[in-house]
């Protein structure tokens, strides 16, 4: 198995890496201004990244009016950490544009998970 993050990348690059390398390919997600790579990751069901939700509120907000948007509509990400002592973020705004899923994976994850 890989971990890869960093950088979006297609379903496409995906398999391809899949199939060159013989793995499972999956995708991590982080910010270097709350905690870098951890913040989610994907599970086996690969669909979507779990978001460490014992660290981090997420939200997703209207760019334009920076209004909350209910769960499954598209906008921008932005995190509230909730154990970052030195340097807590409130309602930081990524620019990464997502969609939270509330409802329990079937991996059996109960945790919010965001659009890759």
């Amino acid at each position: 198995n890989g971990i890869f993050g960093a950088e979006p990348w297609s379903e496409p690059m995906r398999k391809r890496i899949e199939e060159l390398f013989g793995i499972k390919a999956y995708d991590i997600y982080g910010l270097s201004e709350i905690i870098g790579p951890g913040v989610a990751i994907e599970c086996p069901e690969q669909n979507g990244l779990h978001i460490a939700e014992d660290h981090f509120l997420p939200e997703i907000i209207d760019p334009q009016t920076e209004g909350p948007l209910p769960d499954g509509e598209k906008g921008e990400l932005v995190f509230t950490t909730l154990t970052k002592e030195a340097f807590p973020l409130l309602r930081y705004r990524t620019k990464d544009l997502s969609v939270l899923y509330p409802e329990a994976c079937p991996c059996g994850r109960t945790t919010k998970r965001m659009h890759r």
